[in-house]
């Protein structure tokens, strides 16, 4: 088994036809990884910004938008890591303007079939190691260069800041986890190519112009945001969840969104946080925790407190 970037890396491969599909699936798990499939090329898009995969493995040919465009998108969509290999197949001889076209867009590698797999793996091999050292060095930042929001090492920095001076001074302290619902996106075709990283881009913007000078906001992966709030009790904190929802209403007729987007959050709020029986960076957790209970369909209440969770 070649060496990877997690025990368990994870490949999504979009194919259309359904007998390869398998026979990529089959020579993946072979190797190790765990395998996400799709026939169509905007569900590709949802997959990969959805969960974070090792690979991307594009076969030409695929429904709804070509893996060329899918690549493309991928490239320029903040909420997917580029230091993800994505490769690119094709059944048919491929011409110098195809693959210029495919590396343009941010293709790793472009094969063509049969798939020399010896080969494929080496390299993937050698992809996943720059990636796992990549990852080993951004973990270690502050800031996440992309959206200029703190990374979730930056945001536990400060919260223990933060939280430190809450305790000093018995003051509330609030932590709320946000993600935009995913009902609101665009799903299909072009449509799906350009939606989702200017919908991301337009809340993360928004949330840096509306958030007090005391508050911190940091991109906790994919399309999650977290607000860092000192100050801020429970009922504060729904508050700040409902102004920026209406910010983000008003915007809506000026955005390049397909409908109003809905804000799901998720929040946990101390009065006192000398009085917490937890630190700064559990109070992070919690909120996500929180998040992770708002139903993501566009139904149920779009804010939860942790507090309000059933219990385990």
């Amino acid at each position: 088994m070649m060496e990877t970037s997690s025990p368990q890396p994870m490949v999504l491969i979009a194919c259309i036809d359904r007998l390869m599909s398998r026979s990529l699936e089959t020579v993946f798990q072979q190797r190790g990884f765990t395998v996400e499939r799709t026939e169509s090329g905007a569900r590709a898009l949802n997959f990969a910004r959805r969960t974070e995969h090792d690979v991307v493995l594009l076969v030409e040919g695929l429904k709804d938008l070509d893996a060329t465009g899918v690549c493309r998108a991928l490239r320029d969509d903040p909420l997917f890591d580029s230091a993800t290999p994505i490769v690119l197949t094709s059944e048919s001889p491929i011409t110098h303007e195809m693959r210029t076209a495919a590396y343009s867009a941010g293709a790793w590698e472009y094969c063509s079939h049969p798939l020399d797999l010896e080969t494929l793996f080496l390299k993937l091999g050698t992809f996943l190691r720059a990636r796992r050292d990549l990852e080993l060095a951004q973990s270690k930042c502050l800031m996440d260069p992309a959206s200029g929001l703190y990374t979730s090492f930056g945001l536990h920095q400060v919260a223990e800041q933060l939280g430190a001076r809450a305790a000093r001074k018995h003051e509330a302290f609030a932590c709320v986890a946000f993600s935009p619902d995913e009902s609101g996106f665009r799903t299909t075709g072009e449509l799906a190519a350009r939606g989702t990283a200017s919908e991301f881009a337009e809340v993360a913007n928004m949330f840096r112009a509306q958030a007090r000078k005391s508050d911190i906001v940091g991109h906790m992966g994919g399309s999650r945001l977290a607000i860092l709030a000192p100050d801020t009790d429970g009922a504060a904190a729904r508050r700040l969840v409902e102004r920026l929802q209406r910010e983000l209403d008003a915007s809506a007729d000026h955005s390049s969104a397909s409908g109003r987007l809905r804000l799901r959050a998720g929040y946990c709020a101390v009065a006192d946080f000398s009085a917490a029986d937890f630190d700064p960076i559990e109070l992070v957790h919690r909120a996500e925790s929180a998040l992770n209970h708002v139903p993501t369909d566009g139904l149920g209440e779009p804010i939860l407190d942790y507090e309000d969770l059933p219990s385990a």
